[in-house]
């Protein structure tokens, strides 16, 4: 394996990779870490049988791998070498390391989260909750429409959202509207809007992988959250996607209310993990606590 920097990745092999590998993960494509990404680079083999996005920061010439903002996980994709082998070889690059994946305990120390999924090609409507049900019959003055124009969604997000979540800066804010402009010149991705009337409520954008829907980013009103906005948005997106994809992941959360909503319906939950190696030269760490 090698690490390639990102201007002398072959784009078209290294999609290609993505595309045809038995695991769905959009969050690899060149154009996905191209938009979310300020710099990365990759672990290829020859000819690009197996790869591992690496995407980094570099501040007082400390490097620093990073998982990516508006990325859940990362995989390897191909089987020539293993999570150990990877992280031996970029230790030798990097200082820090941080990254998420599905396997369990590929060092000591990993964190578990989880994301929530739903089955779209069962009869999923049947596994509503008594409450989402009740939500919906009184959600019939909604009207969903597909909108080109990530402006529209990223100003209800501004508005109603992203000042309520820290994680997210307005770099990252800057981020989502670029990525959710390349998903749509890729084909990758739809945006719907939530109407009242003439007035927009609420909005959330959705990545299309081969059998899999993501619901990447939403936002609406608070009136129009208590009338049921995003239980309609979510119920028309799940009807819609039906016909042709059989996973639909609600892209998870470890906000219990937000998590307790996907829940409502009928989504389970899927683990992950999320791993850091810290190798950060003490003055640093020191200089990063200074600044907080």
């Amino acid at each position: 394996m090698k690490l390639v920097e990102r201007t002398d990745i072959d784009l078209t092999k290294w999609d290609h990779q993505v595309s045809d590998s038995i695991v769905e993960n959009i969050f690899q494509y060149s154009w996905y870490l191209d938009a979310v990404c300020t710099n990365w680079a990759a672990l290829i083999t020859d000819d690009y049988k197996t790869i591992l996005p690496v995407p980094f920061t570099k501040k007082l010439g400390v490097k620093q791998m990073i998982q990516a903002p508006f990325t859940r996980e990362y995989d390897i994709l191909g089987n020539e070498f293993s999570w150990n082998e990877a992280l031996q070889f970029l230790a030798t690059h990097f200082k820090g390391i941080h990254f998420r994946n599905s396997e369990k305990d590929i060092i000591p120390g990993g964190k578990k989260r989880q994301h929530q999924w739903l089955d779209l090609t069962a009869d999923f409507q049947e596994g509503y909750s008594t409450n989402a049900k009740r939500i919906l019959k009184k959600t019939d003055s909604f009207r969903m429409t597909e909108t080109k124009n990530p402006s529209v969604l990223i100003d209800l997000f501004k508005q109603h959202v992203a000042h309520k979540i820290d994680t997210i800066s307005a770099a990252d804010v800057v981020s989502l509207e670029k990525l959710m402009c390349e998903s749509l010149k890729h084909k990758t991705g739809e945006l719907w809007s939530v109407y009242a009337g003439d007035e927009l409520v609420a909005g959330g954008f959705f990545l299309l992988d081969k059998k899999r829907v993501t619901y990447l980013k939403g936002a609406s009103t608070e009136a129009s959250k208590k009338a049921g906005a995003m239980y309609f948005l979510m119920d028309q997106a799940m009807l819609r996607y039906k016909a042709t994809y059989n996973t639909f992941d609600f892209g998870g959360s470890e906000i219990d209310t937000v998590a307790g909503f996907y829940h409502k319906f009928g989504a389970q939950d899927r683990a992950y993990y999320d791993y850091t190696i810290d190798d950060l030269p003490f003055w640093f760490k020191t200089l990063k606590k200074l600044k907080r």
